[in-house]
């Protein structure tokens, strides 16, 4: 590895960085990809994987710093290492395959664009499932950009992004007509994203309260009594007559299903503010035990939603791997069960649609959720594990994604923060601050007309199979 092409590493990667927060600096995400394109010609395919996943592992090393002080806390500092090595390998292998792939097929435009698409959509599925980083969620903070996301979904977002990165590391052999059709393309995606913002006015008043406790306080039940009585007396600050109030996840490190004081105690609460609570605790079902969120009204009577996308090596041991990880390792893993899918939660005359802490980083649970009915959205997060690290902001981004790719309101309550609401065009309505203990309402607006709620990935991976068959028949 010469000099120069390690400085075009470092640029890369320093460009990824300052993309995603804490910097936001979300335009440098279109030139991320121009130094290591512009490197394709002199790479060998061998290169290319290398540089990809030096690209990647250099980004992830970054953002996934605190990752073994966290583990430590329950195994050592070397298993904390060893775990955070082996989660940016692989995640970093997908970028180390897209370069790759981007050298065989070095003189199309389009490919790395798709290709990227098709790794990241796989990285998202499957029990590896970890959708962290990709290069579509600084749009967040481009608005008129963002709004496509409502057509085309987070794949979508980030075509564009490397569609455009591929763009300007040619521009020098593009001849006059393609640059101006890309300049004028260009202005065309931000008028007509400008022109998909509309006004939204409130409809659904929902009150969320932030307790502020760290993630392990709750392993210990005299804490568990006192973050109750601090999240109960918190709420009782809320107006009433709300439409809904949300406590966090794992506000209740119990089986609430189990232990009818704090049932009777919220049922009380719920009836005092005559408002519906959402809450997050343990379930235990038979043998079997599931992260949960309890929706409790008035009445005393109580639904759950079980999470269903679980974090690998968090809180399961994905197959095949229960097969061949050492019994202790398997000790420090969570053994959650998971849950049957997803359903709104019915409310009255309308549907919630909840999403607990880790599914709000998949598209397509979001729109499954939207598609069933649910008139807004609720991610209930425990973000204390990686509180006061850049973290927290990116899983706030995540969420606020899943809203407007659905064009519906969304409400984020977590433990520590970031609490927030959303409203369908990635507006935010209120927004906590980390480390504050407080409560907050807001009036979510209904939801509007998504294309991409109705179809999806479809259209992009259309446009990749027309692709590739044009290039069959050219070739």
């Amino acid at each position: 590895m010469d000099r120069i092409r390690l400085f075009f590493l470092f640029i890369a990667i320093i460009l990824y960085i300052l993309s995603y927060p804490p910097f936001n600096i979300s335009f440098l995400i279109f030139f991320t990809l121009v130094p290591l394109f512009s490197l394709l010609p002199k790479f060998s395919t061998k290169e290319a994987f290398i540089y990809g996943f030096l690209y990647g592992f250099g980004f992830y090393g970054v953002n996934f710093y605190w990752i073994p002080d966290l583990v430590s806390k329950f195994a050592n500092l070397g298993v904390g290492i060893f775990a955070n090595l082996l989660l940016i390998s692989y995640l970093s292998s997908y970028y180390g395959i897209f370069l790759w792939g981007c050298k065989k097929k070095e003189n199309s435009i389009l490919f790395p664009a798709f290709f990227m698409v098709l790794l990241q959509w796989i990285r998202s599925h499957g029990p590896l499932a970890f959708n962290w980083g990709s290069l579509g969620e600084p749009m967040v903070n481009i608005l008129p950009i963002l709004q496509w996301a409502s057509v085309l979904g987070e794949l979508g977002l980030s075509f564009f992004v490397v569609l455009v990165n591929s763009l300007i590391s040619r521009w020098k052999n593009l001849k006059f007509i393609r640059k101006t059709a890309f300049a004028l393309s260009l202005v065309l995606i931000f008028l007509i994203g400008f022109l998909m913002m509309g006004e939204s006015e409130g409809k659904y008043k929902v009150g969320a309260v932030q307790g502020n406790y760290d993630s392990f306080s709750k392993y210990f039940y005299t804490d568990i009594y006192d973050q109750f009585k601090v999240h109960r007396d918190l709420a009782l600050k809320l107006p009433d007559n709300l439409d809904l109030m949300v406590f966090a996840e794992s506000v209740l490190f119990c089986y609430l299903n189990e232990y009818p004081q704090y049932l009777i105690s919220l049922r009380e609460l719920s009836e005092k503010k005559n408002t519906p609570v959402l809450i997050g605790a343990l379930e235990k079902r038979e043998d079997k035990i599931y992260n949960s969120a309890y929706l409790i009204t008035q009445d005393g009577k109580y639904i759950t939603h079980k999470k269903s996308q679980l974090v690998p090596f968090v809180e399961e041991v994905p197959f095949p791997f229960n097969f061949i990880i050492p019994e202790y390792f398997k000790g420090l893993i969570g053994n959650y069960n998971r849950g049957p899918g997803f359903t709104p939660l019915p409310l009255k005359e309308k549907f919630i649609g909840v999403l607990i802490c880790f599914e709000s980083l998949f598209s397509d649970l979001a729109r499954e959720l939207s598609q069933k009915g649910s008139n807004f959205l609720v991610v209930i997060t425990n973000d204390g594990w990686f509180e006061g690290t850049p973290a927290v902001y990116q899983h706030r981004n995540q969420s606020l994604l899943r809203a407007v790719e659905n064009r519906i309101s969304l409400v984020q309550v977590a433990n520590t923060g970031i609490t927030f609401f959303v409203d369908p065009f990635g507006r935010v309505l209120k927004e906590s601050r980390e480390g504050e203990r407080n409560v907050y309402v807001a009036n979510l607006p209904k939801k509007i007309f998504s294309i991409y709620t109705i179809w999806g990935d479809l259209p992009i991976f259309i446009g990749f199979i027309i692709f590739l068959l044009i290039k069959l028949i050219i070739e």
